[in-house]
């Protein structure tokens, strides 16, 4: 296969994963015992796995705030060419083969 080919094809499949959201991975949960001699036995790593959990709950909150403002911010960028593809038509005199089903 030529380079050139290849490169276009790898730009071309790579392009939609840069754009991808931010994925927000919740922290793992910590481990309870059920049964108390197990209880007694982990009590030291179950108190660090609690601690790592709220730890990590955090960032993963913050996480999350970021992944909802760049959703709100990407919308209302997509709302605003919205906008403009209708005002586009309407100049155009394409409103109603833009929107045939529009009533």
């Amino acid at each position: 296969m030529r380079p050139g080919i290849w490169l276009i094809g790898l730009l071309a499949f790579s392009g939609p994963a840069l754009g991808q959201d931010r994925i927000c991975v919740p922290p793992e949960e910590p481990f309870m015992p059920d049964d108390d001699a197990t209880f007694s036995e982990y009590a030291d790593i179950v108190a660090e796995d609690f601690e790592r959990y709220f730890s990590e709950f955090s960032p993963y909150i913050a996480c999350l705030d970021a992944a909802r403002l760049e959703a709100f911010t990407r919308a209302r960028e997509i709302s605003t060419r919205h906008q403009a593809f209708w005002d586009r038509a309407d100049r155009m005199g394409l409103t109603e083969e833009a929107a045939p089903y529009a009533e």
